[in-house]
């Protein structure tokens, strides 16, 4: 059946609108319509297409994944090479970068500089014609890549078509940027690997890169991949002219549908620099994605032009990275923790390193398929990281360096802490133990959960007094707390009269305290504070939710199957329920959560950042709730309100780019107090 031309344009037309609104979604984070009304235009393409096969063309929405495996990857040579960049290492390199910039330059005195964070992703250049993708490659060693353009093509953020009213495009143009996978995308996909018996990768990084050499691109589809754009190769363009900066060629291709870094600025000279990348160091560990550093480039491309390259690397920009995050040392033991629901953690103890300047000796490695997956033994060289900048982790072996005689670690069969059974679950790579409270360790565990600041908040019981009195079997169960008095604390070494008292009146007061506080206390597996204030907000008081059914909880928002088989199963233990009704015959209050609905948050979506002096954040949370708003996550078109404190990083910046309202701790603490 022939098609009309009037068929062929709502064909184009639909490529236009879908590459528009999957633009904004995907890389804006800020929808224009409904996911109904997306799914009508992707529909409505799709029956186009299978009524007319000539107008399914390959740069068409729906040939994201089109393709099939592919036996290998094609050498493609770059118009123009992928270049590797100069490093700096503190502010001094950064001077002697600037001075050599100048020295070329003659009659500049200050250059204007494009910034933007290094992503710890994979470099890719995308080739567009006439404004459709044509090929996807690698960097590879910089002159030569690999063909990935049928696993790009999945990547959602990356339009197959540009989007452009007037479809003004150069000819031919090389569009060069990172693929990267999100922290929490990585650790989630590293978690379902796990479970299914899968390898697990050792980094962001090496995920983004091995998703994108997969030859099923079915597979790289999985995966979530995301991109930035960052540069410019090669460009035919006989009736198109690029902007003069790099910063407007950035803008350019935002308003292509090319998704950039939301933090890229520019700095007039050497010193707005240098503030910059302090500001990026401050903002690092908040970001979704991992970063090495700040990358500057002089924004005018002519003087770009003219600063010219050497053989590797450009004249005219230059990465500074961040402080060295990695450290060697010498595995010492490795020992097994026991967490606060049973859990068996390998600890390894290793000789004090100092990374990024702060001195770390101990690393969680999670659970034994990480030991194995690392191979990790006694006596190994290895390397550490501080996730974050705060959680140190063993990131790879140093296996050439290994001892003959190392021998592999063997999981223990029974409790470290009570010499109980061990038990993994289905479904679980944890070894749990069975004893549950009757475990010295994890009775330490939960009355640490216990008092913790989101949960009853008892000032001045650690780790070290708490350990103690399960020790002197002054606390068998959270009760007990509530029973100690200060002439019982005077007999245990490091108590005074004073520390006693105080500690005795720190318990006293927390007796005020909120029902989701109480129910997140009590440590059930899979409540977490979310759960807990939904568990609240429902049942209204203890006694509902000491007589809910697994049907009551699984008609609650945020608890499923496995949550509710947790909770019935707690509540069904009469001596956890004893425990409970103990709690409050000794005086602990949980006050009910009352919803508010007549006010400026009730119903709106709202999103808190930065760190509050006047209130924890713990509390504003639950104040907002209160008052009857949705606590989310993470900035989007949908976001009624940003509640701001110190330091609030990138939501904030996203917040004022989509007009949301920021309201920060002081104005917010008057609107509670109205």
């Amino acid at each position: 059946m022939a098609y009309t031309s009037k068929e062929k344009e709502r064909v184009l037309e639909l490529h236009r609108l879908i590459s528009m609104h999957s633009h904004n979604y995907h890389s804006l984070d800020a929808p224009t319509i409904e996911d109904h009304e997306y799914d009508a235009l992707f529909n409505e393409l799709l029956s186009l297409e299978n009524k007319y096969s000539e107008l399914r063309y390959s740069y068409s929405p729906t040939q994201r994944v089109g393709s099939k495996p592919l036996e290998g990857f094609k050498k493609v040579e770059h118009n123009a090479p992928m270049l590797s960049l100069d490093n700096a290492f503190n502010s001094e390199d950064m001077e002697d970068f600037n001075r050599r910039v100048l020295d070329r330059l003659i009659g500049d005195e200050e250059v204007e500089y494009s910034c933007e964070p290094k992503l710890d992703g994979i470099a890719v250049n995308l080739t567009y014609k006439e404004g459709l993708l044509d090929i996807a490659t690698t960097r590879g060693d910089g002159k030569t890549g690999e063909d990935i353009t049928h696993n790009v093509k999945t990547i959602k953020s990356i339009p197959l078509s540009l989007i452009s009213k007037n479809s003004n495009y150069p000819e031919y143009i090389e569009i060069r940027g990172e693929v990267f996978i999100e922290k929490a995308a990585f650790d989630l996909a590293n978690k379902n690997s796990i479970k299914a018996g899968e390898k697990t990768f050792a980094n962001p990084r090496n995920a983004a890169a091995g998703s994108l050499r997969q030859l099923d691109p079915a597979i790289t589809a999985s995966r979530p991949l995301q991109f930035f754009a960052h540069g410019v190769g090669y460009v035919q363009a006989k009736k198109f002219n690029l902007p003069e900066t790099h910063v407007e060629i950035l803008e350019l291709y935002r308003s292509w549908g090319l998704p950039i870094n939301p933090l890229s600025k520019v700095a007039k000279n050497i010193e707005e620099c240098n503030k910059y990348f302090l500001t990026i160091i401050d903002q690092r560990e908040k970001l979704p994605y991992e970063i090495d550093g700040v990358v500057y480039k002089v924004n005018n491309i002519s003087k770009q032009t003219s600063l010219g390259q050497v053989s590797r690397a450009p004249r005219w920009a230059i990465a500074r990275k961040f402080p060295a995050e990695v450290g060697t040392t010498i595995v010492k033991t490795i020992s097994f923790q026991v967490g606060r629901v049973g859990s068996i953690t390998p600890v390894a103890e290793f000789e004090p390193v100092n990374i990024g300047g702060v001195t770390v000796s101990h690393a969680s490695i999670h659970n034994f398929d990480e030991i194995d997956r690392l191979d990790v033994r006694e006596g190994d060289t290895v390397k550490i990281k501080r996730a974050g900048d705060v959680i140190p982790q063993i990131i790879s072996v140093e296996k050439d360096k290994r001892k003959q005689k190392s021998k592999k670690v063997i999981p223990p069969t029974s409790c470290p802490s009570c010499d109980s059974d061990l038990i993994k679950y289905e479904g679980e790579t944890i070894l749990r133990c069975t004893a549950g409270t009757l475990c010295p360790a994890q009775k330490v565990e939960s009355f640490i959960h216990f008092v913790s600041r989101n949960a009853l908040n008892i000032d001045g019981l650690g780790e070290r007094i708490i350990a103690l009195l399960v020790a002197n079997h002054l606390l068998k169960d959270f009760s007990d707390l509530f029973k100690l008095q200060a002439k019982e604390l005077l007999n245990l070494e490091g108590f005074a009269e004073k520390s006693a008292n105080n500690l005795i009146e720190s318990i006293e007061a927390s007796k005020e305290t909120t029902l989701p506080r109480l129910i997140y206390s009590l440590g059930i597996r899979e409540v977490g504070e979310a759960t807990a204030m939904n568990l609240a907000i429902n049942f209204q008081n203890i006694e509902n939710f000491i007589a809910c059914s697994q049907e009551d909880l699984l008609e609650i928002n945020d608890v499923g199957p496995i949550a509710s088989k947790f909770i019935t199963d707690y509540l069904s233990d009469k001596a956890n329920t004893d425990v409970i009704r103990n709690l409050l015959n000794l005086g602990v209050n949980p006050k009910e959560v009352k919803i508010e609905n007549d006010n400026l948050f009730s119903s709106k979506s709202v999103v808190i950042t930065g760190s509050f002096n006047s209130i924890a954040r713990s509390q504003l949370k639950e104040e907002l709730i209160r008052l009857g708003a949705r606590v989310n996550s993470s900035v989007s078109s949908k976001t009624d309100f940003l509640v701001v404190g110190d330091k609030p990083g990138s939501k904030l910046t996203k917040a004022k780019e989509l007009n949301i309202r920021v309201i920060e701790e002081n104005e917010f603490l008057e609107m509670l107090n109205s």
